[in-house]
């Protein structure tokens, strides 16, 4: 079985950069099953995925600084707060598999935190990122933990592609 799935992996395995058909500004049409209510200001209302070399995230020997894909997700509106779901993906890490349909992020590993006090933390980093694009839509399924930063994101939605205001 392992050796089947390293197969898989290894067949289904994509460029690194491959992630940059996702990014841009979307509508959320729904998440967790549930339609989405937008507040009143769109710009507030929006989800969005962008590149960023955090400066939160980092190597464990170099303490470079780490690519993350951020995947913010606007999740409702419940006056006068907006919500967010927000899944950080490490890209310098992990592996993508998938094809032009449908990408996934794979990452089980420890990663420095490095705190907005200056306090460097080795935590614990698991991801699950699954991106299935059907068009303009995008439907996600992410899930991501980190026991020691007490980090724990599971949902799904459902999100179409619009300009950038």
């Amino acid at each position: 079985m392992k050796l089947i799935l390293s197969t898989l992996l290894v067949v289904l395995s994509i460029n690194s950069h491959a992630f940059n058909d996702l990014e841009g500004c979307f509508e959320t049409i729904s998440f967790n099953g549930t339609e989405v209510t937008s507040g009143p200001s769109m710009e507030n209302s929006k989800s969005e995925v962008f590149l960023v070399e955090n400066q939160y995230y980092r190597d464990l020997e170099t303490f470079k600084k780490l690519n993350t894909l951020v995947v913010s997700v606007f999740n409702g509106y419940n006056e006068p707060y907006y919500g967010f779901s927000n899944i950080v993906i490490p890209v310098d890490r992990g592996i993508w598999v998938g094809d032009e349909n449908e990408k996934i992020f794979l990452m089980n590993e420890d990663i420095m935190y490095y705190s907005s006090n200056y306090e460097r933390i080795k935590i614990d980093f698991f991801v699950d990122a699954n991106f299935k694009i059907k068009g303009d839509i995008i439907e996600l399924d992410m899930f991501l933990s980190s026991v020691r930063k007490g980090m724990f994101y599971d949902f799904t939605a459902k999100i179409k592609r619009k300009d950038c205001l």
